[in-house]
């Protein structure tokens, strides 16, 4: 029984591959009758020929045609002079039609098979397929079970002794072979399943003689086994029969598992499949047999990865000598496909990107697994920029070989940069890996415009968008998880810089292209704004967080961060502004105003915060200097305020649309910028303790703000009579009436006597001067209004 259940799967290969030639055969068959029948109508046309001259008509077009495609063989047959009395002259091009032989047809190969579009339409004749195909195969595996049982009775019946058995599987496999060999002229495909078969006895007949009659030691068995492959090599090159091929192929991988003891040398082992590997090598050149490539890595990849599983815990562990197999294995089947695209010059297909990146995968992980295993983790990205450095090598060499699939060369493109991608991960950590990536992705864009390679440009936008994730978390963890770091010259703020440096390197870069589209549907203009935009958020970013964390991990709980960040945010595009203005820089009008109203909004939210800090410094009389920030960042914020304005008078257009607007917020905003500053200088000047702290607050807050409202509306109001300016008009008289309504329901209790005469002196005095302006002025203003 073991005897069956050993056979079964081999027959079952044998039988998946043999049914690869049938396809083959139907092709050919359909080849031959169609010559046959082009050979009968060319001798139809040349006896045609022969008739008498008035009788013979025209050759018509179509043989003329087929005259000038159709190839005619070596040494023509003589035609016999024709009668003279007809004088028929018969065209000495119509003679060599008439002598045309049979072609011998070269065996296809799998790669040059047509492809069939449905089983039914590939076999219109099931009596046929059943007959010539399916029946040879059920009868080769009957055959060989039969053979079986016979052995098996015969063996249970003790009517053959052990060195008999393997004489009787010998001989009956070399029958097999033999009846194949004498059929293979007529009968070819019938011809490929008894080898076939004859083989497969053979690996088995050996296999049997070691492992249960212990006839054979194991070198003896295995050097036999390596005799049959050569031998099965050879029959399939001689038959130019493929699935001859595949089945040396599996015979001669199996072979180690047919004669293995569980115990062996690893090198004689590698070795084996080193040789084994370098005749598929030969057969790849001699062929095109691009499925033994495939049956041979994963033959190579089972073994190999079985020996590691096996062998990962003893000791001492051969790592070097394992490495350097894996090396051989690699260029091996990276030779294979050479051979196949570069001196064949076939296509890059699905299945090809499949088996060399398959071959990539499984060589990169065995040495970053054996490079992990001997704690040699420091090499790993040397290893890995070494793989890199040799598919440079093949993308430069092949590049320019225009007899190359371009699909091919690419394949390398990407296999280089992915390595070189993974250099940095792999060797260096943390914020290295975003400076390696911010490095990588200059260099890509830099090397397209040398280059013109398109897929250089998709790559750079991958590692850009890798680097700004890498550095996310680098900021996070940097940031979040160290308590104390350097000012300034630590790794996050580096880093960080670092990587908005080379966001605006490309963007430098990129500014060069003229293509509309960078890369797919993606417009240059877009990347370009977004490599810029970036790299203006990471530098506002890496100060920022610096500010934020410096501040409150040095001075803890006081809020100096809330204090200087503001400064900060205030300055960093107060300088931008002026930097894109000086560069000539087109800023989009949208974000030139959106982004000083939002610093405005975050002046006025932020307000709360520096009170509360305001007062925790003049309460302990400690780091009372740092609030000079405050005053610096409202001088930068006057200064932002100024330039946006002048920005807006530059475009008539929109300085027209949104004056009356803006006047509105800049007199709001300057208004409430006076009210708070004029506050905090009040309180350090007259600061003597907390109490006078508390009194000068409710001093400033009844009294203070409505002189100062005051003061204020009457500057509006002479400003919107002196330049016609209807808004702040109407605007004074409003806070006007605000000042006054405040005056008499808030401020006019709990106020000091002499904060509430000032208030009110100094309020109806600025009422009466208004009143007086508005007859005066505004007279001159209407006089003026109807001269012109």
């Amino acid at each position: 029984m073991e005897t069956v259940l050993l056979l079964i799967p081999l027959i079952i290969v044998l039988i998946i591959v043999l049914t690869i030639n049938n396809k083959l055969d139907q092709k050919f068959n359909i080849l031959r009758n169609e010559l046959q029948d082009l050979k009968q109508s060319i001798s139809k046309m040349v006896k045609e020929a022969n008739l008498p001259e008035e009788k013979k008509e025209p050759i018509p077009e179509v043989i003329k045609k087929f005259e000038s495609n159709f190839k005619v063989m070596e040494t023509p047959v003589s035609i016999p002079e024709p009668v003279q009395e007809q004088k028929v002259i018969v065209p000495e091009r119509v003679k060599e039609l008439a002598v045309i032989k049979e072609p011998v047809f070269r065996q296809a190969t799998l790669d040059a098979a047509p492809e069939s579009s449905g089983f039914f339409k590939r076999n219109p004749d099931m009596e046929k397929f059943i007959g010539e195909n399916l029946i040879n195969k059920i009868g080769i595996a009957v055959l060989v079970l039969g053979i079986s049982f016979f052995v098996k009775f015969a063996i249970d019946q003790n009517w053959i002794n052990e060195t008999g058995r393997v004489f009787i599987g010998l001989l009956c496999g070399g029958i097999l072979i033999g009846v194949a060999h004498r059929l293979s002229k007529n009968y070819r495909s019938f011809s490929s399943v008894l080898m076939g078969g004859g083989l497969t006895v053979f690996y088995f007949t050996i296999a049997f003689a070691y492992h249960q009659y212990h006839l054979l030691s194991q070198s003896t068995s295995f050097s036999i086994m390596i005799v049959i492959t050569v031998f099965a090599v050879l029959l399939s090159i001689w038959y130019d029969r493929i699935e001859l091929a595949i089945l040396a192929t599996i015979g001669g991988f199996i072979t180690p598992f047919l004669v293995s003891n569980g115990q062996g040398n690893y090198i004689v082992l590698f070795t084996y499949l080193g040789i084994l590997n370098a005749g598929l090598i030969v057969l790849a050149y001699a062929k095109s047999w691009r499925i033994l490539n495939f049956i041979g890595f994963l033959f190579t990849f089972i073994i190999y990865s079985l020996w590691l599983n096996n062998e990962w815990d003893t000791l001492p562990f051969p790592a070097q000598g394992v490495f350097l197999f894996a090396t051989l294995f690699y260029i091996m089947f990276v030779t294979m496909n050479l051979i196949h695209h570069v001196l064949r010059g076939s296509l890059f297909k699905a299945f090809d990107f499949i088996i060399l990146l398959s071959i990539n995968l499984f060589y990169y992980a065995a040495g970053m697994l054996i490079l992990e295993h001997i704690d040699a983790a420091r090499y790993k990205g040397l290893f890995t920029a070494s793989l890199g450095l040799f598919n440079l090598l093949l993308t430069f060499f092949f590049y320019k070989k225009e007899k190359i699939d371009k699909n091919f060369v690419y394949f390398l493109i990407g296999l280089t940069l992915s390595y070189i991608s993974l250099t940095g991960p792999v060797q260096f950590k943390g914020h290295f890996i975003t400076l390696f990536w911010g490095t990588e992705t200059v260099l890509l864009i830099w090397l397209y415009q040398k280059s013109g390679i398109q897929l250089l440009k998709l790559v750079s936008l991958v590692v850009s968008v890798l680097m700004m994730i890498s550095l996310v978390l680098d900021l996070f963890t940097i940031y979040n998880f160290d308590s104390s770091i350097p000012i300034l010259i630590n790794k996050g703020f580096i880093t960080c810089v670092f990587s908005a440096i080379a966001l605006c390197c490309n963007y430098f870069l990129i500014k060069k292209e003229t293509d509309v589209d960078f890369i797919l549907e993606l417009e240059t203009e877009i990347v370009k704004i977004g490599y810029l935009s970036l790299s203006i958020l990471l530098l506002f970013l890496s100060g920022s967080l610096e500010i934020i964390f410096q501040f409150s991990n040095r001075f803890k709980g006081i809020g100096l961060e809330y204090l200087y960040f503001q400064l900060y945010f205030i300055l960093f595009f107060l300088i931008l502004f002026w930097i894109l203005a000086k560069r000539g820089f087109t800023v989009n009008t949208e974000v030139r105003l959106i982004i000083p109203c939002i610093i405005i909004l975050f002046y006025l939210v932020n307000t709360k915060s520096i009170f509360i800090l305001e007062k925790l410094l003049l309460s302990t009389q400690q780091e009372t200097l740092y609030f000079l920030a405050q005053w610096l960042s409202i001088i930068a914020l006057i200064f932002l305020i100024i330039h946006t304005i002048q920005f807006v008078k530059k475009n008539e257009d929109l300085y027209k649309n949104i004056f009356q607007g803006l006047t509105g917020i800049v007199t709001t905003v300057f208004l409430l910028i006076l009210s708070i500053e004029i506050y905090h200088l009040y309180v350090w000047i007259t600061y003597t303790g907390l109490p006078s702290l508390q009194y000068d607050t409710n001093l400033y807050d009844k009294a203070g703000l409505s002189i100062i409202w005051g003061l204020f509306s009457f500057a509006i109001i002479w400003i919107g009579m002196k330049y016609n300016i209807w808004l702040l008009r109407v605007m004074a008289l409003i806070l006007f009436g605000i000042t006054i309504i405040k005056l008499f329901v808030y401020d006019i209790s709990n106020i000091p006597v002499g904060g509430k005469i000032a208030a009110f002196i100094l309020l109806g005095v600025l009422l009466l001067t208004v009143s007086f302006m508005y007859q005066r002025l505004k007279k001159l203003i209407l006089d003026k209004e109807k001269k012109n």
